[in-house]
């Protein structure tokens, strides 16, 4: 009787497998279940995967696009960081397989060519069996106990697992589970940011440099395109300002591997109404669309740096956050449309000067990129999207003053970078008459040293969800977002979440309740960097190799007009060095912090150029006194040259001085100490 029974449940349960499973494929749903879900395949997502992998556990990477890398692999190569001290992990793993690939040393490129990202990307979840499901956009989240249960894609998939990472840009996944976000900027009272709310208009390189009328004509007062249609807030006061996006183009100029700039479908001359003028304005300026070899193999990745330039500043960015999907598409197709427009209405169209005609002809999109989307980005470059508000908010404050935090998972270290939140127009004073004229408003760039990002801001609030974790959308205010924003930083995020979400399905706890101080001593194990407090160079420099070079700002300052130039020379050290022009003088001066006391060789790198100097002096500042001493810096660029040994004191110090002269083109790029053992 038992083992009839036992026949019969085996057989009912047999019926019901094979009803689910047919059911399944008639209706088009598959179900997946995996120990964790991470939506969005940007730089974090990968960083995100790969380090939950490592930790044993079963990951699926969900990507809407085609591509795996984000920004890092759309038009952002040449990535952004500040003091690369703070860089650890699986993040600096990413910098030395690019060097690696090149045959260079770390940092000499900020970032790979496109198809190179992604091959490395691609290489690390394929070493650690992670897999990944494309063209896909969450549809819907499922909750049950407080906790995601299920997700819904396009397509009809269904998805679950024990822990969820939202590592998309626009935080869609955290958004319809139902958890508190912001869209906008904070005014300046909200949360005591003194460099909150809408800015007052200032003339920096990013401000339109000539006065332009905003309306076609005075009588109508219809507004040309490329201007927003909103008025503009008074000065700090917030509002629903998004940093404006663009896409990174990806150029080169040479012909064998060059696509000219194709003209878009949907191109109207009309919307660059504001370009004509400007050039009617400004004759001799220049391309809005600049062209250097910010890439290997004669590459660029062509940023917005100029006053009407790549960005879209219509307040098309606004919307897009919380856009739904068709609506979001159609801004992106608008961004794209007004890209290739711009480039084809500076190349072709006869009221824009020859000399920029001529000059954008020569370069235009790699045959070797998107080779899958007709050699143009698929990424659009979302600067901010919504902002989580978690169990901890981050403000000014916390890249300013109060930077260090118990619960740190990784530290970040760049400017508040605040790019254009809007074009608008003010009625100006120009005797006898008043003029409306046009100008860019919302550029930011202020300093800040490096602080330490906590566990809580990429959580969020207890009550609100117990298994999510949100490593770029994450908690904080528009300002601190726009220094925490950088790639890097959201790769150091990505890493941290992966190994906590991992510690959280292992120990069954919600993500808030994870033993902290267990998952920063598996970050430390990891080499992430979470404090300077042991190393003031993070993994960079030992106690007996100490590099600096030019632009760590901690160890580094200078006197006069030093001016930076990026990937220019190819016996630079790192992605850039500094030079003293003609007609100007100061000093550039090196300040290393020495572990031990004790005897040092002392080198000096730099580009070797006939226009650089054959006499450039330089002061050691050692324990001893100082020795004056000259290098040519005609010769032996691109490697180390010895200058002597000397004996320097444990702790800062300032060791060596670069003197630039007025009669003197002079060159600021690295210096090594490397400890005498005994």
């Amino acid at each position: 009787m038992m083992k009839k029974l036992k026949s019969l449940m085996l057989k009912t349960s047999n019926t019901i497998f094979l009803y689910i499973f047919f059911w399944n494929i008639t209706f088009g749903q598959s179900i997946v279940q995996k120990d964790i879900i991470i939506y969005g395949a940007t730089a974090s997502g990968v960083t995100a995967a790969v380090a939950a992998a490592r930790e044993g556990a079963s990951v699926l990477l969900i990507e809407p696009g085609r591509n795996v890398g984000g920004m890092v692999t759309g038009g952002l190569s040449h990535t952004d960081y500040g003091d690369r001290t703070v860089i650890g992990g699986l993040t600096t793993e990413f910098y030395r397989r690019i060097a690696e690939h090149y045959n260079t040393h770390v940092f000499n490129w900020r970032g790979p060519e496109p198809h190179v990202g992604e091959k490395i990307l691609k290489d690390w979840l394929d070493e650690y069996g992670v897999e990944v499901m494309y063209e896909k956009r969450v549809i819907a989240v499922e909750k049950e106990n407080n906790r995601i249960s299920k997700i819904t894609l396009s397509g009809n998939h269904q998805v679950s697992g024990s822990v969820f990472i939202d590592a998309s840009y626009e935080g869609d996944l955290m958004a319809k589970a139902g958890i508190s976000y912001v869209v906008g900027r904070e005014g300046i009272k909200d949360y005591n940011e003194s460099w909150a709310g809408r800015q007052p208009i200032t003339f920096t390189s990013h401000q339109i440099d000539a006065r332009i009328n905003p309306f076609w004509d005075d009588k109508e007062k219809k507004i040309l395109p490329l201007i927003h249609q909103k008025p503009m807030v008074g000065i700090g006061e917030g509002d629903e300002g998004v940093q404006s996006y663009c896409f990174r183009l990806i150029a080169t100029d040479r012909p064998e591997n060059m696509v000219p700039w194709p003209k878009p479908d949907n191109y109207d001359p009309k919307n660059y109404e504001l370009v004509r003028r400007y050039y009617k304005e400004k004759p001799s300026a220049g391309p809005l669309i600049g062209f250097w070899p910010t890439l290997p193999n004669g590459k660029s990745d062509i940023n917005s740096s100029v006053g009407i330039s790549t960005n879209l500043l219509d307040g098309s960015s606004w919307l897009y956050p919380d856009a739904d999907y068709e609506k979001r598409d159609s801004i992106w197709q608008w961004h794209k449309d007004y890209t290739l427009g711009l480039a084809w209405f500076l190349s072709h169209d006869p009221s824009v000067p020859t000399h920029v005609r001529d000059a954008m002809k020569k370069f235009g999109l790699c045959k070797d990129e998107y080779v899958n989307n007709n050699h143009f980005p698929h990424q659009l470059y979302v600067r901010v999207g919504r902002r989580m508000k978690g169990e901890y908010f981050l403000t000014q404050h916390d890249l300013m003053q109060d930077t260090v935090k118990y619960d740190a998972i990784g530290m970040g270290s760049y400017n508040i970078d605040v790019r254009e939140m809007q074009r608008s127009y003010m009625e100006i004073s120009r005797f006898p008459d008043m003029k409306a004229e046009t100008y860019n408003e919302g550029y930011l760039s202020i300093p800040v040293a490096q602080y330490e990002i906590p566990y809580r801001a990429l959580v969020p609030k207890f009550e609100e969800c117990e298994n999510l974790i949100v490593p770029v959308c994450i908690s904080g205010s528009a300002i601190a977002i726009a220094s925490i924003r950088m790639e890097p930083q959201y790769m150091i995020m990505g890493e941290s979440a992966g190994v906590a979400a991992a510690m959280a399905f292992k120990s069954k706890r919600p993500v808030q309740q994870i033993d902290v101080y267990a998952l920063r001593e598996k970050l430390k194990g990891y080499k992430q960097i979470l404090s300077l407090k042991d190393n003031p160079y993070g993994n960079w420099n030992s106690e007996d190799e100490i590099v600096i070079d030019n632009n760590m700002k901690g160890y580094t300052f200078f006197t006069g007009d030093w001016q930076e130039q990026e990937t220019v020379h190819a016996g630079r050290f790192e992605m850039n060095f500094r030079y003293n022009p003609k007609g100007k003088s100061g000093e550039f001066i090196y300040q290393p912090y020495f572990f031990k006391s004790g005897q040092y060789k002392v080198f000096t790198w730099y580009p070797s150029s006939k226009e650089y100097e054959a006499n450039v002096r330089l002061t050691v500042h050692h324990s001893k006194g100082d020795e004056n001493l000259t290098v040519n810096q005609k010769t032996n660029g691109g490697k180390w040259v010895k200058i002597g040994t000397y004996s320097f004191e444990k702790g800062f110090q300032q060791a060596l001085t670069i003197h630039g002269e007025e009669s003197k083109y002079v060159i600021a790029d690295a210096v090594k100490f490397e400890f005498v053992k005994d």
